[in-house]
């Protein structure tokens, strides 16, 4: 039918040039993005499948770099732990030496000296190895005792605020020996100390009756490598007497060597409060009155402190007595509160406790004591002697003794009976660490790191592994041959924790290049199923561009005639 309203042909041909026209389009975007889903339209369900992919593969992007910087982290853990190891077998090799007998005072002294240069090097290693401001070995600190952790938390003051509050700054050794100069003063550390070298004269003088009577706050540093020579002395430590206050100080790696009433911090403590303190190293004395923290304590309150020290009461004589983990002898209304000790007491003859050797009319309270306690009389896991009016409540010990484990070796008063095992003072908890004497286990802060090596939540996808290393902060002396004999044991034993963590590290870096290599094979198969789904075929593309660009060409030509039509109507009339 020939018509002049309705041109049928032009409508059908414009019809089939614009689908050619769209589908040449499609074969251009296709072939210009490589892809034959460019648009939900194109297919829905593969678009969304593509799209999942995309994002499982993006993700497994970012956990390939994590696994490769876990893997970095490891690698300096295990460096920084070789470096260790090696300044170790050094100091072992130099304390086999010293243990010959065949070296005067002099070569002693030489060796020593190389060995303490060691040490501290082992301490820098162990405080500053890290990883993008992560502490590779820290265990909420240095040591297997919180070596740099105090069992209260320490809001530091500024200097400004400390000399608004009417304190002395002390900043460097010589600042902290002229305390000598005015003991009734009061006194903050703005800064860490190493006294690595300096003959140490004690503050104070049990010796004279002029005790440290004023104020000595440590601000939550630490002094370090604190040495003391003075065996035929009374009142040896840090302090060598002191009767006011002194809190949030920590003394790490000390070598004391004294007479009668001999500790860490304080040789001889009266009537005044020490809060938030603690001891490591090694204590020798030749009498009585020995402890960790304090030799004696005679009135006063000691909280919150603790104390890891080896403690040898055999130094010349064999009737040392009154030796404590933390205090030698406490009396005379004193109290000791929240405290515990953990070091090991290597001889004493009488009165020797884990925590304290004689406690007399005094008390003592929610403590714990761990670690070995070697004596020849009255030797106590917890307390090797209490009478008087004393007391000794909600207390625990863990200590072993002669292979005897008797809380208190002589109680005339009837202290209720200590716990072995079980759980410290709740207060004590976070302190709680793995690895030492006494086995307890270990309820500290998680210092584990997971290594996110997979793209899901759950365990699969992680790499657990603590990285932490109990350090401790060696004390080896070789004054004289026996001296380094009783050294050895405690550097392979050091050696021994190395070794085990150094298989950890191991064993974890190739949990790491496995994980690594099973994203990668993740990565290409998902890689390769994306393609499938979502790339073009550029061959089939292009044949159909070609289709579509000749019907195309043909839809306009007919086009053309189609509109002439109309024309012959015309010749009709």
């Amino acid at each position: 039918m020939i018509t002049l309203n309705t041109n049928l042909g032009s409508m059908i041909v414009q019809s089939n040039l614009t689908s050619s026209t769209n589908a040449l389009n499609t074969a251009i975007e296709r072939m210009t993005t490589g892809s034959k889903i460019n648009h939900a339209k194109d297919n829905a369900a593969n678009y969304s499948i593509s799209t999942n992919l995309a994002s499982k593969l993006s993700s497994y992007s970012v956990a390939q770099d994590n696994v490769a910087m876990g893997l970095d982290m490891l690698t300096t853990a295990e460096d920084s732990l070789s470096l260790i190891s090696d300044h170790l077998s050094r100091i072992r090799d130099l304390t086999e030496q010293a243990a010959n007998g065949t070296y005067g005072q002099d070569s002693l002294n030489a060796i020593q000296s190389e060995i303490t240069a060691r040490l501290a090097e082992c301490d820098r290693i162990v405080s500053n190895t890290e990883y993008n401001g992560i502490k590779l070995f820290d265990e909420g600190a240095s040591s297997t005792t919180g070596g740099g952790e105090f069992i209260q938390q320490i809001d530091p003051l500024t200097e400004e605020e400390a000399l608004a509050q009417g304190y002395t700054i002390i900043k460097t050794a010589d600042e902290l020996q002229a305390i000598n100069n005015n003991l009734s003063g009061k006194y903050i550390l703005m800064s860490d100390i190493d006294l690595s070298g300096i003959d140490w004269e004690p503050i104070g003088d049990a010796n004279t009756g002029t005790p440290f009577s004023g104020e000595f706050n440590g601000n939550g540093h630490v002094i370090r490598n604190l040495t003391i020579n003075k065996p035929t002395e009374n009142g040896v430590g840090l302090f060598s007497a002191a009767m006011g206050t002194i809190e949030n100080v920590g003394l790490e790696n000390v070598n004391i060597t004294g007479g009668t009433g001999v500790g860490g911090l304080v040789g001889t403590f009266g009537y005044g409060n020490i809060n938030n303190c603690y001891v490591t190293g090694s204590i020798k004395a030749d009498d009585a009155y020995i402890g960790g923290l304090i030799g004696m304590a005679s009135g006063g309150r000691l909280t919150n402190c603790y104390a890891n020290a080896n403690i040898d009461g055999t130094y010349t004589s064999t009737y040392t007595s009154s030796i404590g983990g933390l205090v030698g002898y406490l009396t005379t209304g004193a109290q000791v509160d929240n405290c515990f000790a953990k070091g090991s007491i290597i001889n004493g003859y009488s009165n020797i406790g884990g925590l304290i050797g004689l406690v007399e009319d005094s008390t003592v309270t929610n403590c714990f004591a761990s670690g070995k306690v070697a004596g020849t009389t009255l030797v106590g896991a917890f307390i090797g002697s209490i009478g008087g009016t004393s007391s000794a409540t909600n207390n625990t010990y863990y200590s072993t003794v002669n292979s005897v484990v008797p809380a208190i070796a002589y109680n005339p008063i009837g202290v209720p009976a200590l716990t072995d095992g079980g759980t410290p003072p709740e207060s004590l908890m976070p302190l709680y660490k793995p690895n030492f004497d006494g086995g307890v286990p270990d309820t500290a802060k998680d210092t584990s790191i997971n290594f996110q090596a997979g793209i899901h939540s759950d365990s699969s996808s992680q790499i657990n592994l603590d990285l932490s290393f109990g350090y401790g902060g060696l004390s080896i002396d070789v004054s004289s041959s026996d001296a380094a004999r009783n050294s050895l044991n405690q550097i392979d034993e050091m050696l021994s924790k190395i070794r085990s963590k150094q298989t950890e590290y191991g064993a974890a870096y190739n949990r790491l290049e496995s994980a690594l290599e099973s994203i990668g094979v993740s990565i290409d198969n998902l890689t390769s199923t994306q393609s499938t789904i979502r790339d073009a075929d550029i061959a089939e593309v292009s044949s159909e561009y070609i289709q579509m660009q000749i019907l195309q060409q043909a839809s306009a030509t007919l086009l053309a005639t189609a509109n002439q039509t109309p024309s012959i109507a015309l010749q009709l009339l």
